[in-house]
């Protein structure tokens, strides 16, 4: 009842709502912006429904709010990548609308704003023996991939890892499925439907499920989805130790959904998927998307 009066699906009014919107549009556009030949035009889609939201007052006036602000931002550099390379956009995208975008965010403006980071394979890596706040800070989700296998050894030491996660009355509900078969892998990654663009070259992918069976009261009815959420952090973090490339994929999906599993990956009944993780080997250069965090200040809470 409670997310059925509070989340998006229903009702999309409100300041966190349109924010929640705002987030998918942009973030779709900041991956259209990883790819080195982008396609012109790319996104046209995501841009119309953020325009209108844009428009919003109680958007222009929360402007300072940092996810609200980096959709003015990846705007602007959207409309500047198609002045740039010489695209027409206008049809969609008009050069009023983008010097207000500028207008709004004032100071918060800048030609040098990037919604997609550069990396090179070699310096990626080399805060994964650092402290722990910059091992944290480095870990991204990389998308392209050269293709070869990662070595199971190395898989295993990474998935030996994350069986450090703490768990609900120590149950340890967790499983890690790896999958190799190509053929299963582009169904399952079509089911998905995230990484369109990037398939290609995604030869493995962990499945992280929950076991269902060790959860003993009504009590607990969501509790798998936090001992999965916490193995699939601390999951993500190993990887990274152990130079392994990955990215996390959602799982939202409905029944139908994940009927459309069956002769691809035939899970217990008991289990429900977290989270599908591509992995591989990371290609020599390779962007990232910003994938701007929240300032403490929308987080921390003194009550």
């Amino acid at each position: 009842y409670l997310y059925f009066i509070h989340s998006t699906v229903f009702n999309q009014d409100g300041l966190k709502k349109i924010e929640c919107q705002l987030i998918l549009d942009y973030h779709s556009v900041e991956k259209g912006l990883l790819f080195k030949n982008t396609k012109p035009r790319f996104a046209q889609n995501r841009i119309e429904n953020l325009h209108p939201n844009l428009a919003l007052d109680i958007i222009k006036h929360n402007v300072n709010r940092s996810q609200i602000r980096v959709a003015y931002q990846v705007m602007c550099e959207y409309y500047e990548l198609h002045e740039e390379i010489g695209v027409d956009i206008s049809d969609y995208y008009t050069i009023s609308q983008y010097e207000n975008y500028k207008s709004i965010l004032g100071h918060s403006y800048s030609k040098k704003f990037q919604g997609a980071i550069n990396y090179q394979r070699e310096n990626f890596y080399t805060s994964v023996n650092s402290s722990f706040d910059v091992f944290s800070y480095s870990r991204k989700s990389i998308r392209e991939y050269t293709g070869e296998l990662v070595p199971a050894a190395l898989i295993d030491q990474a998935i030996t890892l994350a069986l450090n996660t703490p768990s609900v009355c120590n149950r340890q509900a967790c499983k890690v499925y790896l999958l190799e078969d190509k053929e299963r892998i582009d169904k399952l990654l079509t089911i998905q439907g995230g990484l369109t663009g990037y398939t290609e070259k995604i030869n493995q992918v962990l499945i992280l499920t929950v076991d269902r069976n060790y959860f003993y009261t009504v009590g607990e009815r969501n509790q798998f989805y936090i001992d999965g959420g916490m193995f699939l952090m601390n999951m993500l973090y190993a990887l990274h130790f152990y130079k392994i490339a990955n990215c996390p994929a959602n799982w939202g999906k409905l029944i139908h959904e994940e009927k459309q599993l069956q002769g691809i990956v035939n899970l217990p009944g008991s289990e429900k998927i977290i989270c599908i993780v591509p992995i591989g080997i990371a290609k020599e250069e390779f962007r990232v998307t910003l994938s701007q965090r929240r300032e403490l200040c929308e987080v921390l809470l003194k009550i």
